[in-house]
């Protein structure tokens, strides 16, 4: 070989080494690092993503493809608790998240259950009687982590919604 091809061939590396490097900068470019204290460590969440395919790709630690069934349930759930509640569907989406993360510490979670829950909780209310949804969601993670199983804790949230309800219609 002589050193006309050996200094071609270095070149050929480089320039090779150099588009795998602008491909991958172009790919990371397609996702943002979450700083979420309830993200995992790590997890990539693409920019346009629906507020429900983040929040199951943070529950699950990776990104899930975009044709995931579970995602059109997840969206589906936040927009009506977005509605009932008067919330965004991010927030809604993190609350959600982060009732999920702190019952999963100690039981089998889903966080659309959790979503579930609160529209369980409220089904029927008039909006005036809806409480903030922070409490809704406190009262069906203390209900799981006391030992409630998912229909008993939408139960026990119920009946707390139902309290407060009467308490805030009450004349």
């Amino acid at each position: 070989m002589t050193p006309r091809h050996a200094g071609a061939s270095h070149r050929a590396t480089l320039i090779g080494l150099a588009i795998l490097v602008a491909l991958a900068i172009l790919a990371f470019s397609l996702f943002e690092r979450h700083g979420s204290q309830d993200a995992p460590p790590g997890a990539l969440v693409e920019r346009g993503m629906s507020p429900g395919h983040r929040m199951l790709n943070e529950e699950s630690g990776r990104t899930l493809p975009s044709n995931t069934p579970r995602i059109q349930r997840a969206d589906a759930a936040i927009t009506r608790v977005s509605a009932r509640f008067g919330l965004d569907q991010d927030r809604v989406a993190d609350l959600a998240l982060s009732t999920r993360n702190a019952i999963h510490k100690q039981h089998t979670e889903d966080v659309v259950d959790v979503l579930d829950a609160a529209l369980f909780a409220t089904e029927g209310l008039p909006p005036e009687a809806i409480p903030p949804l922070p409490p809704v969601l406190a009262a069906y993670a203390q209900a799981r982590l006391n030992g409630a199983g998912v229909p008993e804790a939408r139960a026990v949230t119920r009946s707390f919604v139902e309290t407060v309800a009467n308490k805030r219609t009450a004349p």
